[in-house]
């Protein structure tokens, strides 16, 4: 640690400091016990660095290392939160078993937010020149960071990195500047036209089974015949897994470690041939990230922390960017041959907060002629530009591997974990990758999910979002960023098959597949069968269906990105574009999404009114597609200042209005609006390319449980009334219009405006065709 630090922090915010060190307290140099449920850094917007650690209460200790240049009385005062007072244990070069001395500290009002801070002196005493250490244990608070001084006056808010960004050699910027790829690169013209094959698309609803290995010795029977036990309650594609973790394969493979619970036996080809035998096809959850053989046989593959630790979840995680890559796709060719229909690429790909192994480094410093960055800091350019370094190389790999599947088999899809991206909450992976997405993958309630630890959480004090319309938000987002293509939703944890039932109608009527997570204890489950059967009744309809995105809202990936330092993402960017989808939901508009790189393509066909929510951070190639559009009669909708979509007590509402009254004129001729029905009713217009249309209603469902709960406690969640009185308006009449739940065929009525059609009552969902 560098004595100087407080005083340059302290410079960037205009105000004097004490000579001394800042210390961050997620910057530990050891952690006891070194798990993910102790001392998580958690993004906070007051917080220094934006950054404190969550979960502190838990049993454990912290140490931190430090370097004074000269010895004397040296002080050590903690920025930290906490609702009531606690004792903090606390000590400085404690050795290997020194118990530490209890401190006692006042209660700040709180653990997050701008007003909970405050500071308090943890040592006063005389230490030598050198090296030294501070332990730390556990407490109901939240640390915030550390100061130590010479000074025995109590640190201010001054001291430290709230808002500044890390100081760069002024040489450095242009190639800080420099983009690693551009929002549009050429080789996206890999994804132009591409249609998924039709089996994948003809079944909306899916089963998902987590059965590991441990199953084959607990359930063999489950294990071994679940493609036909699934077929049982009419599933016709599910997921499983052939690699759970970091064992080795599941089938005699040519390369790296096999596992040894069949190596005398292909029980990959087993699991696949009784799935098509059967009558289901078989997607492949292969676990790409983890091999622990490959990472003691080649350690320098090994994904690694900056404090040089290897990232482990499911076992040893290893790079990308090393010649594991290569590994992986023989391996994903193996399983090819074997007959998989598809791969289901789970989780982050590569660690959202960088790696420090030598292939990353070297080829960091390599592609952008910059040093590489000494730790993870969001405030520090060149860590950023590490992660714009990560995100590429996951784009070139998935790109690689996609190529050399479709080679071996166009028919086999590749699905895409987005981790977080639908939530907007990080700058882990980009809007590129999913353009080359057969599909990709998210999960239920993902997109209402505010992680603490993400560059971009939702500041408290903001009008907060309603879930329901935040999901919906997200499935739009996934499946519009794959230029349309439904985005595979896992949904786990369903308690009912009421809950089942409208979790799938909510997937599907947003133009997405609903893959139900199936408990491995109860396979069969009967409470499945309902949604099969919905989603097989409604599937055929949605077949080569793409969303009409009349009204398109662009996701400024690229804009957001730009308010890392200031925390202004939300207010700025985030708010503006979720405000807007949000006033075309509630209006009932049809609406979709588009993406940096789409919008410099140019709108989609049938788009008649662009949103722009920070219009003046478009790129010149944006800007053009924007005149382009606008020449030809298109609605430009440029955010103002005055639509204060994160106001509460009314700012929102007041943007609201104002936007709507600004589409009227378009609206009033809209392919179609829906009236009556429930507050927080659901729905999509789908055209396929012969021109059929689809409209897919649905009823509230985020109320729906998921996740994990206790097993036998009841959910206090219930379903909504029914949908009544539901009208679709249309500017011209159908010849005929059906409602395919039911098989009703409707009545049409003549308006002045076009025509008018009643929808029978419906629970969770009523598709309607029109010829």
């Amino acid at each position: 640690m560098d004595p100087s630090s407080t005083e340059r922090a302290a410079a960037a915010a205009g105000a004097p400091a004490p000579p001394g060190i800042l210390i961050e307290a997620e910057d530990y140099s050891s952690r006891f016990p070194d798990t993910n449920d102790y001392a998580i850094p958690s993004r906070e917007p007051a917080a220094s660095g934006r950054s404190t650690l969550s979960r502190f209460f838990r049993p454990g200790e912290l140490r931190y290392h430090f370097e004074l240049e000269k010895a004397g009385r040296w002080r050590i005062w903690l920025r930290y939160g906490s609702k009531n007072p606690v004792t903090l244990g606390t000590r400085i070069d404690p050795g290997e078993t020194a118990r530490l001395k209890a401190t006692k500290l006042p209660a700040t009002g709180g653990y997050i937010g701008p007003d909970v801070w405050d500071w308090a002196k943890i040592f006063d005493g005389e230490l030598t020149a050198g090296s030294h250490t501070l332990a730390i244990g556990h407490a109901s608070m939240r640390p915030d960071c550390f100061v130590v001084t010479r000074s025995d006056e109590t640190p201010t808010d001054a001291v430290i990195r709230l808002q500044s960004e890390t100081a760069i050699d002024p040489a450095l910027r242009p190639l800080l500047e420099r983009p690693l790829e551009p929002p549009r690169p050429d080789w996206l013209d890999e994804a132009a036209g591409y249609r998924l094959p039709e089996w994948f698309e003809a079944h909306r609803v899916q089963l998902h089974t987590r059965l590991s290995l441990t199953w084959l010795k607990r359930k063999p029977e489950t294990f071994l015949k679940a493609g036909s036990l699934f077929r049982s309650l009419g599933a016709k594609t599910f997921t499983r897994h052939i690699k759970t973790g970091g064992e080795g394969a599941w089938w005699p493979s040519r390369f790296g470690a096999v596992s040894s619970a069949t190596a005398d036996r292909n029980l990959g080809k087993e699991i696949i041939d009784e799935a098509h035998a059967a009558g289901t096809r078989a997607l492949i959850y292969h676990r790409h990230m983890e091999d622990d053989a490959l990472a003691k046989e080649h350690p320098d593959w090994v994904s690694l922390d900056w404090r040089d630790k290897p990232y482990v979840k499911r076992g040893v995680k290893l790079c990308f960017n090393s010649p594991y890559a290569d590994f992986v796709e023989r391996r994903l060719l193996e399983l090819v041959d074997l007959g998989a229909d598809g791969f289901y690429f789970d989780e982050v790909h590569m660690e959202k907060w960088g790696c420090w192994c030598r292939w990353c480094q070297e080829g960091f410093t390599r592609e952008t002629g910059l040093p590489f960055p000494e730790r993870k800091d969001p405030q520090d350019p060149l860590w950023r530009k590490l992660s714009d370094f990560t995100n590429v190389s996951v784009e070139r790999v998935f790109r690689k591997w996609r190529r050399a599947i479709h080679d071996r088999n166009p028919e086999v899809v590749m699905l895409i974990g987005s981790h977080t991206w639908p939530a907007m909450t990080e700058r882990h992976l980009t809007q590129r990758l999913f353009r080359i997405a057969d599909s990709m993958k998210t999960e239920f309630n993902l997109a209402a999910r505010n992680p603490s630890n993400g560059l971009f959480p939702l500041p408290p004090d903001l009008e907060p979002i309603d879930p329901d319309v935040k999901i919906a938000l997200g499935y739009a987002m996934s499946r519009d960023a794959c230029d349309g293509r439904p985005a595979h939703v896992w949904v786990h944890g369903l308690r009912d098959e009421t809950s089942a039932r409208f979790a799938a109608a909510g997937v599907m009527t947003h133009g997405c597949i609903a893959n139900l997570d199936a408990p491995e204890n109860a396979i069969p489950d009967p409470m499945f069968k309902p949604a099969l059967a919905l989603g097989e009744k409604v599937s055929p309809w949605f077949v080569g269906a793409r969303p009409v995105r009349w009204a398109t809202v662009h996701y400024p990936e690229l804009a957001r990105d730009s308010h890392v330092i200031d925390g202004k993402a939300w207010e700025k960017v985030l708010y503006p574009f979720y405000g807007s989808w949000l006033a075309l939901h509630q209006a009932r508009l049809p609406a979709g999404v588009i993406t940096d790189s789409q919008l410099e393509e140019g709108p989609p066909a049938g788009c008649e009114v662009l949103v722009l929510p920070a219009p003046d951070s478009l790129t010149p190639a944006m800007r053009a597609s924007v005149a382009r559009f606008e020449a030809r009669g298109g609605a430009v909708v440029r955010q103002r200042a005055e639509w204060r979509w994160h106001e509460p007590d009314g700012g929102q509402e007041q943007a609201i209005a104002a936007f709507l009254e600004e589409i009227q004129p378009k609206a009033r001729v809209a392919p179609m609006r829906i009236l009556g029905g429930p507050k927080r009713l659901h729905s999509t217009l789908f055209k396929n390319a012969n021109g059929r249309t689809t409209i897919a209603l649905a009823n509230e469902f985020a109320w729906t449980p998921t996740g994990r709960h206790k097993p036998g406690k009841p959910s206090e969640a219930t379903p909504p009334p029914p949908c009544r009185d539901v009208r679709i308006l249309l500017p011209k009449a159908p010849a005929k219009a059906v409602e395919i739940v039911t098989g009703r065929k409707l009545t049409i009525r003549a308006t002045p405006e076009g025509a008018s059609i009643a929808l029978p009552e419906f629970d969770a969902m009523a598709v309607v065709t029109l010829d």
